[in-house]
């Protein structure tokens, strides 16, 4: 598949936002560990920002934004209906909480919630895609597992980074053992990937040109699609990225999104350096736009057995 990169900022930028907001409902669900103040002023601003920017690059995915509105009339049947509504109800409750959190305590009513929202996001976007089962690379559980544990990787050294940033000892987010949660959430995540990657190259069409065209025989060979140029078939379901490119990116994704945050995340539990953790967090977002590009152009779509090449 063609990836595009209005989804791939979204989808990324908004499983951080995601990431950030459930551990944040998760401590203070626990024991009320991080302070209303911290909050208010760094920590739900920049998971609002995250999920506006995001919102923002969905729509120039959109061929007529001014009728954004009409994709959540299908929520009954369409995954994609429902992720348009469950990412304003993230909005709206992390805009709750922000004002609860300014003026007194925020209900623990309101964290159930955002925990609950922000879950339903992820499955939301991740169901797109693994429901659509002619697709093999999508149609499998760790599609929804990947998404779930790349946003919560890279929401969590967020909040690591806003922590040390603050400065604030009455923050305890990052003392140890917790610490050693963003080199735990990386290898989980690093380790699911390596086992997607294997599942796809073992992956093999359901059809040939044999099912396909109903002609019997094991040497039949397509020399042309009929074509002089390319289509919209040939643009929106090839990535047009040649084997090498490809194997060079795999190398990148491993060592941006996975590899080099993981070593600097682990020495960060003896020293919670805020540059280190930002640099961390910078490479890790490198890697997921790349991991995220990936997804997507390696999804082999049943039509490629036909529009193998422009003639």
């Amino acid at each position: 598949m063609r990836p595009q990169f209005s989804i791939i900022f979204f989808t990324t930028l908004a499983g951080m936002a995601q990431g950030l907001l459930f551990f944040i409902a998760l401590a203070n669900l626990h024991s009320q560990a991080i302070p209303s103040i911290f909050l208010t002023i760094l920590a739900l601003p920049v998971a609002f920002v995250l999920l506006t920017l995001g919102l923002i690059a969905s729509f120039f995915h959109l061929g007529h934004p001014e009728r954004a509105w009409r994709a959540a009339m299908m929520w009954r049947t369409s995954w994609l209906s429902r992720e348009v509504i469950a990412l304003p109800a993230v909005m709206a409750v992390t805009a709750v909480i922000y004002f609860y959190a300014g003026v007194s305590e925020v209900p623990r009513l309101l964290w159930f919630a955002l925990l609950f929202t922000t879950l339903a996001l992820w499955i939301c976007t991740a169901k797109i895609y693994q429901c659509i089962r002619f697709i093999q690379e999508w149609s499998h559980p760790t599609t929804l597992a990947n998404f779930i544990l790349l946003g919560m990787t890279s929401g969590w050294i967020l909040l690591e980074l806003l922590i040390a940033l603050w400065g604030d000892t009455s923050v305890k987010m990052i003392d140890a053992p917790l610490s050693i949660i963003a080199p735990s959430l990386l290898f989980l995540s690093f380790n699911l990937k390596l086992w997607i990657w294997s599942r796809n190259r073992k992956l093999k069409p359901k059809s040939n040109l044999a099912t396909a065209t109903g002609i019997k025989g094991s040497n039949i060979r397509q020399s042309s699609m009929g074509l002089m140029g390319g289509s919209f078939n040939t643009r929106e379901f090839f990535h047009h990225q040649t084997d090498k490119v490809i194997a060079n990116l795999r190398k990148t994704i491993l060592l941006c999104a996975y590899i080099i945050p993981m070593a600097l995340m682990a020495y960060a539990i003896t020293s919670s350096n805020s540059l280190v953790i930002a640099l961390a967090l910078l490479i890790n977002y490198l890697g997921l736009l790349a991991e995220r590009w990936m997804f997507f152009a390696e999804a082999n779509h049943p039509q490629n057995l036909y529009y193998q090449r422009v003639s």
